[in-house]
C-alpha cells in the first residue's frame, strides 16, 4: 500500500456521516487491493461529518481530507486533486458498491479512459429499492438518448478513470450532475468510455 513510487491506484470515497460503514468499506478495500498486488491509497473526502466518519476511516488506514466546499461534485474534484495514482477509482461510501468488482474494472483499464461499473447491463447489480432501480433506469435511458452517449448508466459513481484524463478536465459540477458532466466532456474530447460489470 505504501511506497515512494507513483501509486497504481487512488480510491476516492466521498463521504458524509458514514461512520457505521466507512471502516467496513476501507477494510474490504484493503483486502481486495492487497490481493491484487497494487500500490494504492484510499482517500476519504469527508463533508464535515457529525459522526465518527473521520476517526473510523483513519483507524482503518485511509487518508482523510476534510472537504472545503459542499456537495458530491466538489468532493470528487477535491479527491481528483489529491489522488496520486495513475488511475483513480470512485465509489460510494455507503457499502452499495462491492469492492469485488474492482477486479473487473482494473482488468479493463487499458481498453478505455473511463470504465463504469454499470447497474443496467447484463450481470449488473443495484443495491437499492425496486422503485429507485426503475426510476434510475428510465432517467439514464432518457439522458443517454438526449445526450447521444451510448452508456446505460450515466449516474453510476463506481468508476475507474485514468488520472491523466481527469487532469485535462475543467469541471464545474458541484453535485451529482458532475457524473454526467464528466461523460459529456470526455465524449466531446474523443476519450473512450466503457461500461462493465
Amino acid at each position: 500500500m505504501h511506497g515512494k513510487k507513483q501509486k497504481d491506484l487512488s480510491v476516492v470515497l466521498p463521504s458524509y456521516n458514514e461512520g457505521d460503514n466507512i471502516g467496513i468499506l476501507v477494510s474490504k478495500l484493503n483486502k481486495t487491493l492487497s490481493s491484487m498486488n497494487l500500490n494504492y491509497e484510499i482517500i476519504v473526502i469527508d463533508g464535515r461529518s457529525k459522526d465518527k466518519t473521520q476517526e473510523t476511516a483513519r483507524a482503518a488506514g485511509a487518508v482523510v481530507v476534510e472537504q472545503k466546499g459542499k456537495g458530491y461534485g466538489d468532493a470528487l474534484k477535491e479527491g481528483f486533486r489529491t489522488a496520486k495514482g495513475k488511475y483513480v477509482l470512485t465509489m460510494d461510501a455507503d457499502l452499495s458498491h462491492d469492492p469485488i468488482f474492482i477486479r473487473v474494472l482494473w482488468e479493463n483499464r487499458e481498453s478505455a479512459d473511463l470504465v463504469i461499473a454499470s447497474r443496467f447491463i447484463k450481470g449488473g447489480l443495484a443495491d437499492m429499492p425496486l422503485s429507485r432501480v426503475i426510476l434510475s433506469g428510465l432517467l439514464n435511458k432518457f439522458f443517454s438518448l438526449a445526450l447521444s452517449i451510448p452508456v446505460k448508466d450515466l449516474s453510476s459513481g463506481f468508476r475507474l478513470y485514468k488520472k491523466s484524463v481527469l487532469s485535462e478536465l475543467d469541471l464545474n459540477g458541484t453535485d451529482f450532475n458532475i457524473l454526467q458532466e464528466i461523460l459529456v466532456r470526455l465524449y466531446s474530447a474523443g476519450w473512450v468510455v466503457e461500461a462493465r460489470r
